[in-house]
């Protein structure tokens, strides 16, 4: 039966738009009443549970490091550099860190991509708005759950865990699970009923109220549901707030959870995701550069650190052959040296 990407009824009612609303603001909600595989039934926590697909395995990535280039004893003495020897192995290191360094950032996004591409399929809703509880709200009430379909086991205990979203936000949560009324036969009437019922029970204006109507075939058919936020919930139950929600009705419905469970995880949940500002792929990709170009820095100075130590090791053990050859040896190699550039101009 049906889990994510219900659509959701105005039943021409508003949604509140994040500032405070002169009016108490209301929305309905459909969750889809079919999914591909499941037999369960309708009621909230009563399904299969439901499976994330398991992420590929990472790559693992080999490789050797580059070779050394060896020196030779020469005949010669050489006064100052050799050659550029020590410059092609310090390019190669450079090439071989760039090559290492992409191959992280290749597997870096990849993971990334994987992360919002999962992201995606659940249908989440990010939070983009800064919201700060609610300042000098009326104090947690703890009778706030109308069950007339017998579904909760512990209605006191699920009251007393509810009291986590009101300590996040300031803002009172409530629940009414309503019994198939054949009264109400379209959307709009049961979301003015819902109104009443706020008028009706609940004495402040920090309430978000949450009420599920069951249709007559309480078992197999998904009833229809409905918030109304009062008047001083607007800066925290604002519209994109209240997709946040529905997102987690649509997740856990059909959830191995309890109906206690369920309700409990879906409040908690929301608090959590609307009360902090969702991480994006743009705030992942700047941390990312970051995190390369300092790793480039890094190699650039080790490269550097490394090509100069080879220079000093090698101009230290030049200088300690020179004190420890005789003079007359150095004499014949320089002659010979004179003599071979004598003759390469020659020819």
């Amino acid at each position: 039966m049906g889990r994510a990407g219900a659509g959701r009824s105005s039943g021409g009612s508003h949604h509140s738009g994040g500032g405070h609303s002169i009016s108490r603001s209301s929305g309905g909600h459909r969750v889809s009443s079919s999914r591909a595989g499941s037999s369960s039934s309708h009621r909230a926590g009563s399904g299969s549970s439901y499976h994330r697909s398991t992420p590929p395995p990472r790559s693992s990535y080999g490789g050797y490091p580059p070779p050394r280039s060896s020196y030779g004893r020469r005949t010669t003495v050489f006064v100052g550099n050799r050659g550029g020897s020590g410059y092609r192995n310090v390019s190669g290191s450079i090439i071989a860190s760039l090559v290492v360094l992409i191959v992280f950032t290749a597997i870096m996004f990849g993971v990334v991509s994987m992360m919002f591409a999962g992201g995606s399929r659940t249908s989440q809703v990010s939070s983009t708005i800064n919201r700060e509880p609610l300042a000098d709200s009326a104090a947690f009430i703890n009778d706030c759950i109308d069950d007339e379909l017998g579904w909760f086991d512990n209605i006191s205990g699920t009251e007393r865990r509810l009291r986590n979203f009101y300590d996040e936000t300031g803002v009172q949560p409530y629940i009414v699970l309503h019994d198939y009324d054949p009264s109400l036969t379209s959307d709009e009437e049961k979301e003015n009923w819902a109104m009443e019922y706020y008028d009706a029970h609940i004495q402040n204006e920090n309430t978000f109220l949450y009420v599920y109507f069951a249709e007559q075939d309480t078992d197999n058919d998904v009833g229809y549901m409905c918030y109304v936020n009062g008047i001083e919930t607007g800066s925290v139950m604002d519209s994109e707030a209240v997709e946040i929600f529905w997102n987690y009705i649509d997740r856990y419905w059909y959830s191995d959870m309890s109906t206690d469970d369920l309700f409990v995880t879906v409040f908690d949940k929301t608090a959590d995701t609307i009360m902090r500002v969702s991480t994006t792929g743009a705030d992942v990709a700047k941390i990312a550069v970051i995190i390369i170009g300092v790793i480039v820095i890094l190699i650039l100075l080790f490269v550097w650190w490394r090509a100069k130590a080879k220079r000093e090791k090698e101009k230290a053990e030049e200088t300690e052959r020179i004190l420890n050859t005789p003079m007359q040896d150095l004499v014949n190699e320089s002659k010979a040296d004179e003599l071979a550039k004598k003759y390469d101009e020659m020819e």
